[in-house]
């Protein structure tokens, strides 16, 4: 019975992974430099290029199976996120990226708690919009 109890305790105290969306814009320009976004800097510089990174719109939320989660980050852009498994610290998204109407991305995504993973989305003059997912337990 106290085992029962136990894990029934664990279960409620145990923190939900959640996602963190980031629409980010990649630039040349100097002004766009963003110190938010200094943690990912050299991951985005490395992946994209761009010297510069400016963030354009966040969203968090708490992950919880068979849910699917609406993310307006600004600027017409909405990621919706749906999770599908989790495997030895593993989370299995299901993304869809629009803009307006238009959906830029469907697929579905594995990001390891604490990863990062960067789709590049489209560009504007110079620079491209580009969504940062990252899962945090």
């Amino acid at each position: 019975m106290s085992l029962i109890l136990v894990s029934v305790i664990f279960a409620a105290t145990a923190r939900a992974a959640q996602v963190q969306a980031r629409l980010i814009r990649a630039s040349n320009d100097e002004k766009l430099d963003d110190a938010r976004l200094k943690p990912l800097h050299s991951q985005l510089k490395k992946q994209f290029g761009y010297p510069y990174y400016q963030q354009m719109g966040e969203r968090h939320e708490a992950l919880k199976p068979d849910a699917t989660y609406r993310l307006d980050l600004g600027e017409g852009f909405v990621a919706f996120i749906k999770p599908k498994a989790v495997e030895r610290k593993i989370h299995e998204l299901e993304v869809e990226w629009t803009s307006g109407k238009a959906s830029l991305v469907k697929s579905t995504v594995k990001i390891s708690e604490g990863g990062h993973l960067f789709i590049k989305g489209p560009g504007v003059a110079n620079d491209w919009i580009v969504l940062a997912l990252t899962v945090h337990e």
